[in-house]
């Protein structure tokens, strides 16, 4: 992309607007949008300070509000979408009623998990491809899918981090890697699919940590590291044998996108807070509602809740080398007692 990148970010949680900081260094211009969900992020940071983010947005930031999503959008030739699984269809479809049809533009998903699409479970690019064909037949989506390992708090106070983008096209590399800073590193991968699949699947996984935390933090005095250890090698492995299954690089699993942004969401994301919260007792769907109550919203659980009728439809084959995936959706739409159900996992596995 030849011309001066100017940036609209649709969505002002978390990452929405951490993503904000790499960009101003960059001196992008960006204009921030939140949906209609966002309506007090949106007030607060117009007065100074990001209620999520706890702090400043940089200065070279312009807000909005939903109503405004078409002067978000006006003169912008790069669009990140960072809103939830769930909101992604709708908005990815209002957007491109939104944009000049004659214009180039290079997107790039923040949004991570499956999405429902005509009676289907599908990829959220997958999604993206054939709303945007039906839209502009005659024009070619370049999407990025992006991965972690990235904490929205840690890279907002420009910690180092490091995130690999999934390409849809090998022409994107360039307008990818001008979103670098000294502390925001960028890896390309060119395989999207791996890449999106291992950002979704993490989040689920994710919660298995989050369980162990919820069951014995308190009893065992810190003494289950083993076990946590334990379930994270059977994730990364789990991981890799879904991403092969679905047609992609199983070694995405071992790399920044799988075993990174695991460790990362494992240990401080709100995926492991919500593990944490059914691993004391509290029902799956109960901690759900509790986070997004909260303005918290844990994407594994929705992750979770299409994964499995998404596996069990494109590659069936793989659930029985997948037994911690089942094991977790038994533990949090089945209502299986967490601890029982991983000590008859962890009986099953090795030798």
């Amino acid at each position: 992309m030849s011309e001066q990148i100017k940036a609209a970010v649709l969505g002002a949680g978390y990452m929405g607007s951490a993503i904000t900081f790499p960009l101003s260094d960059n001196r992008i211009k960006v204009n921030l949008w939140g949906t209609w969900l966002d309506d007090k992020l949106v007030e607060s940071s117009l007065r100074g300070f990001h209620p999520k983010l706890k702090k400043t947005l940089p200065e070279n930031v312009s807000l909005y509000y939903w109503q405004d999503l078409g002067a978000a959008l006006e003169d912008v030739n790069v669009i990140f979408i960072a809103v939830t699984s769930e909101g992604f269809v709708n908005i990815f479809q209002k957007m491109l009623d939104n944009i000049d049809r004659d214009k180039d533009y290079t997107f790039f998903k923040l949004t991570k998990g499956f999405v429902e699409y005509r009676g289907k479970i599908v990829r959220a690019t997958e999604a993206a491809f054939d709303i945007f064909a039906e839209k502009f037949p005659d024009k070619e989506l370049k999407i990025v899918t992006v991965g972690g390992p990235v904490r929205a708090l840690d890279l907002s106070h420009r910690v180092v981090s490091a995130s690999m983008y999934g390409l849809s096209d090998s022409k994107i590399k360039d307008t990818a890697r001008s979103f670098c800073t000294d502390y925001y590193r960028i890896f390309i991968n060119d395989d999207i699919k791996s890449v999106e699949l291992c950002s979704a699947f993490k989040n689920i996984y994710a919660m298995a940590s989050g369980i162990c935390d919820g069951l014995y933090g308190g009893q065992k005095g810190g003494f289950y590291y083993n076990t946590v250890s334990f379930l994270f090698n059977q994730a990364c492995l789990e991981i890799a044998e879904i991403v092969q299954a679905a047609g992609g690089n199983r070694q995405t699993a071992f790399d920044l996108a799988g075993i990174g942004d695991l460790h990362v969401t494992s240990t401080a994301g709100r995926n492991r807070k919500f593990g944490e919260m059914v691993g004391k007792g509290m029902d799956g769907h109960d901690a759900f509602k509790e986070m997004y109550g909260q303005g918290e919203y844990g994407e594994g659980y929705m992750a979770l809740k299409l994964a499995i009728p998404w596996i069990k439809s494109e590659i069936p084959d793989i659930t029985v080398k997948t037994p911690l995936l089942f094991s977790l959706n038994n533990i949090i739409f089945n209502k299986y007692e967490p601890a029982g159900e991983f000590s008859k996992l962890m009986s099953n596995l090795g030798v």
